[in-house]
């Protein structure tokens, strides 16, 4: 988990780091079971490891989150924003609506619709 984070732009190593943090994640919740496990048998000896045990799932946690988002910026960067590829019609129809009032005003005739 030393690497950078940052999304690769060609697309290559998308999700590398997703699954390191997600296998990272996995294997601290396994153990953070076994701990707790181990407390309620009343075993003590590793509960002092409780607390690094939480903090690597939540630094894995962290970077299963940033890596999602890197990966669904790099999405829409090679596949564009639906959002912004649909058509306005109703933005078209006032448009249209406005130039046909400019070709009316400047040709004086009322027929024109």
């Amino acid at each position: 988990m030393h690497k950078s984070t940052t999304p690769e732009t060609s697309g290559e190593n998308v999700g590398q780091y997703f699954d390191q943090a997600a296998e990272i994640y996995r294997s601290s919740s396994k153990e953070l079971t076994d701990i707790v496990r181990e407390i309620g048998d009343g075993k003590t000896d590793r509960a002092k490891k409780l607390g690094s045990v939480l903090t690597e799932i939540r630094k894995a946690s962290m970077a299963m989150m940033e890596e999602a988002r890197n990966v669904e910026d790099l999405r829409r960067r090679l596949v564009g924003d639906v959002h912004e590829q649909s058509l306005d019609l109703a933005g078209a129809r006032n448009e249209i609506g406005r130039r046909m009032a400019r070709i009316r005003a400047a040709s004086g005739a009322g027929s024109v619709s």
